[in-house]
């Protein structure tokens, strides 16, 4: 049997779920960003480094708090099509060379 394969287009198709995509995205900017972005943020309020650890941590907790209430909109799929296009980018690609 033949697996379908996904599509974003297929999956992010009413502006509810473009705007739910587009949480997420922003959701993994600020999980991964969250050292630059707190720091950044508590450098320009002029925060010791304890209350810019804090917002580090803040930064973080509301990126992860984005990620699974958008989930809970967007599905399963949507995180089984990021999962194949990650994939995509460690596969090795095949030498046609070869005898």
């Amino acid at each position: 049997m033949e697996e379908k394969q996904r599509k974003f287009k297929d999956l992010i198709n009413t502006p509810f779920k473009k705007v739910m995509f587009g949480l997420q995205i922003l959701s993994y900017i600020l999980i991964v960003g969250s050292p630059a972005i707190g720091g950044l943020i508590g450098k320009w309020m002029q925060l010791g480094p304890t209350k810019t650890a804090g917002l580090i941590v803040g930064v973080f907790i509301v990126g992860e708090v984005l990620f699974y209430a958008t989930l809970l909109f967007l599905g399963k799929e949507i995180v089984l099509l990021i999962k194949d296009h990650v994939k995509k980018w460690f596969k090795r690609k095949k030498n046609k060379t070869s005898n």
